[in-house]
């Protein structure tokens, strides 16, 4: 079973980051930002590596998991890609909290 401590929903104008133990919340915009650098800002405010679930639409997804084998800065992410269809940020706090709790 996979047992994330953070849980990430992305899109290409934005990430919302839920880290399970401390309860916060983290937001990346990618207004001004090329792909490349939005997803280094993102791999950044994830912290320390470690069990990552990632969802949300479309491809953004994939392409951060690229970025991250790319940068290889960060070695020892282990991702789990879920598909989700919410775009509110209150429906996404609720739907990665719930995924975090494994509900």
């Amino acid at each position: 079973m996979f047992s994330a401590q953070v849980g990430l929903w992305i899109d290409p104008t934005r990430a919302l980051i839920v880290f399970a133990k401390s309860l916060t919340a983290h937001v990346v915009e990618s207004r001004l930002l090329s792909p490349s650098r939005f997803y280094d800002h993102v791999i950044q405010a994830l912290g320390t590596p470690g069990p990552l679930l990632v969802v949300g639409p479309g491809d953004t997804k994939a392409e951060l998991c690229e970025r991250l084998v790319e940068t290889a800065q960060r070695p020892g992410w282990v991702v789990l890609l879920e598909q989700s269809g919410s775009s509110r940020d209150r429906d996404i706090l609720v739907e990665l909290a719930e995924r975090l709790r494994g509900e």
